[in-house]
């Protein structure tokens, strides 16, 4: 009885001590994971703490690039629109102005460019113009070669004057197809107008485009009668107040020349020239000097072109 009484309070014992222990045991897990826990927490809570402190600038940021995608879009479109302005106004300069058709011309805006002289003399061609009146015509390539004397030139004497006679009639709209049907369709670049000779009578000139490929007609009026005169671009440069122009064959060969309606015909004649080192005035052979010389007396100032406009009506 005493050892079975032993045995149980013993036992008893043994589990009074092992509670507090399987107690402490339990209050160090709990401790420690409610640590961790704790830890975790406050991790999540200086990471949302963290997320707080950066979403303001990452929403800033996010606004920024938003801004400056906007801004570089709104400058887009603005380049795009200034872009096609100078089109829009590069395509109404050119329905208006540049080389034009006769049929084309704005006649009214010569008349505000003008003189009164001019405006004058060049009215006296509108029949040709405007109505397609004939025209007596001749051409360069048909001239007659005349020595210092007015008279054929032989071979070995100096070409002072050519003579070119109207061989058939021409009217405007005939003489553009002409040279339509090569492919090469000739508007009017610009117009002159100017008493060539000082005889009182205003002619004509006007150049076709395309520049370096079509010729100028230069036209006439004698009681009541219209004549012509074709030449290529190259022997009619820089038209002077003085009615000297030159007619160049190359760098080093150029004459210097004036024209005058004469009796029905065209005279041109050549005063001085340059011939690849050769020096002639007047048909005689000279120096450089004496050829300089005459450069120096017959400058002038170029006579006054005009650009066509075109019509809007």
């Amino acid at each position: 009885m005493r050892k079975k009484l032993m045995k149980v309070l013993l036992s008893i014992y043994i589990v009074a001590i092992a509670v507090p222990f399987s107690a402490c045991a339990n209050q160090a897990d709990y401790d420690g994971n409610e640590e961790v826990s704790q830890m975790q927490i406050n991790i999540s809570e200086q990471e949302s703490e963290t997320d707080e402190e950066q979403e303001p600038e990452e929403a800033q940021e996010t606004t920024l690039e938003s801004s400056l995608e906007a801004e570089m879009e709104s400058e887009s479109e603005s380049e795009v629109e200034v872009a096609a302005e100078p089109e829009s106004e590069a395509e109404m300069v050119t329905d208006v102005n540049g080389p034009v058709e006769v049929s084309a011309l704005d006649y009214d805006s010569f008349q505000s460019r003008m003189t009164d002289e001019e405006w004058e003399g060049f009215q006296q061609y509108f029949p040709v113009l405007k109505e397609n009146a004939v025209f007596h015509y001749t051409d360069f390539g048909d001239g007659e070669e005349l020595n210092k004397n007015g008279e054929p030139k032989n071979k070995g004497e100096y070409l002072l004057y050519e003579r070119y006679m109207s061989e058939e009639t021409m009217d405007i709209n005939r003489y553009v197809e002409n040279y339509s049907e090569s492919g090469i369709e000739w508007k009017v670049e610009d117009i002159r107008v100017f008493d060539l000779d000082g005889d009182g009578v205003q002619e004509l000139i006007i150049q076709w485009a395309p520049s370096g490929i079509a010729n100028l007609l230069v036209l006439h009026c004698e009681k009541g009668e219209f004549y012509g005169w074709e030449i290529m671009y190259r022997g009619f440069e820089g038209l002077q107040t003085n009615g000297v122009y030159v007619s160049s064959g190359g760098a080093g060969a150029n004459r210097w020349k004036r024209i005058r309606f004469d009796n029905g015909s065209w005279l041109e004649e050549v005063l001085f020239e340059e011939n690849w080192g050769e020096y002639y005035v007047n048909g005689e052979a000279a120096d450089e000097d004496t050829f300089l010389q005459q450069v120096d007396f017959y400058e002038a100032e170029e006579v006054t072109s005009y650009e066509p406009m075109r019509s809007m009506n």
